[in-house]
């Protein structure tokens, strides 16, 4: 039996910034399984203006940094699939630096910062409103305060964005920035992934659970969506599509 057949659909999609590039891959590869779709990729919304723009029927699907709540289920917003990639420290540096836990809040902290060889080390802020900082917080309390006096200070950049972000950690000698994994390799960043304890960011070591900073990354749709919305936002729970998800720094759900 061939392919089902779809009418002639634009799927437009939305959310996390980290999540973009991948959405843009994987609408590529359905448009070649399936020509009469089209998913079209819009500038970052983060994940709360994904989540708007879903309720209100301007996107088809919604990318997340988590599952539809009980409240967003009852409102008719369902999780088509989820994966989970690495929330990564990374630097403009070629040096592949290993961080640890305990170190990151006086990195943070301090008013002249350097890497282990003596170099300075600039700081790349996420903005306050976004998922990470608090994420980070009620993994390392620690850094806490840390971010509190880094903000205090002035001249340190602060990406509004996921895509901002990575144009400040790119584009900053010594840079410490944070980031995805995911983001990193389907952007094709120039930056290098720092190791964590010890424990490189991988889908192997977020799959067997090494990497201690596992970040969930949920495609979301309407519960009356069309079929070909569904096919796109569950695409990467298929065969080719757990491939390229791994390839390209997240490991799959079940």
């Amino acid at each position: 039996m061939g392919a089902p057949a779809y009418a002639a659909d634009i799927i437009r999609v939305g959310g996390t910034g980290m999540g973009l590039a991948l959405m843009r891959i994987v609408g590529t590869q359905v448009e070649r399984e399936h020509p009469a779709i089209q998913t079209q990729v819009l500038p970052s919304l983060g994940t709360t203006g994904g989540l708007k723009a879903l309720a209100a029927g301007a996107i088809e699907v919604a990318i997340a940094t988590r599952k539809a709540t009980p409240e967003e289920n009852a409102a008719g917003i369902r999780t088509a699939a989820c994966m989970t990639t690495a929330l990564i420290f990374a630097t403009s540096r070629s040096q592949n630096f290993n961080l640890t836990r305990e170190e990151l809040p006086a990195l943070y902290s301090a008013s002249d910062p350097r890497w282990p060889d003596g170099q300075p080390l600039k700081v790349i802020l996420r903005s306050r409103t976004g998922s990470e900082n608090p994420y980070l917080v009620k993994a390392i309390p620690a850094l806490e305060p840390a971010f509190a006096a880094a903000f205090r200070r002035s001249g340190i950049p602060v990406g509004a964005t996921d895509q901002e972000n990575a144009e400040f950690a790119q584009k900053t000698a010594g840079s410490l920035a944070i980031t995805t994994l995911l983001q990193v390799r389907t952007e094709k960043l120039n930056l290098t992934p720092l190791a964590l304890d010890g424990v490189v960011p991988s889908p192997q070591s977020i799959a067997d659970g090494s990497y201690s900073l596992p970040l969930p990354v949920c495609l979301l749709v309407r519960e009356n969506a069309t079929p070909a919305t569904r096919l796109v936002a569950s695409y990467i729970t298929t065969p080719a599509g757990q491939a390229v998800t791994r390839a390209n720094g997240a490991e799959p759900s079940p």
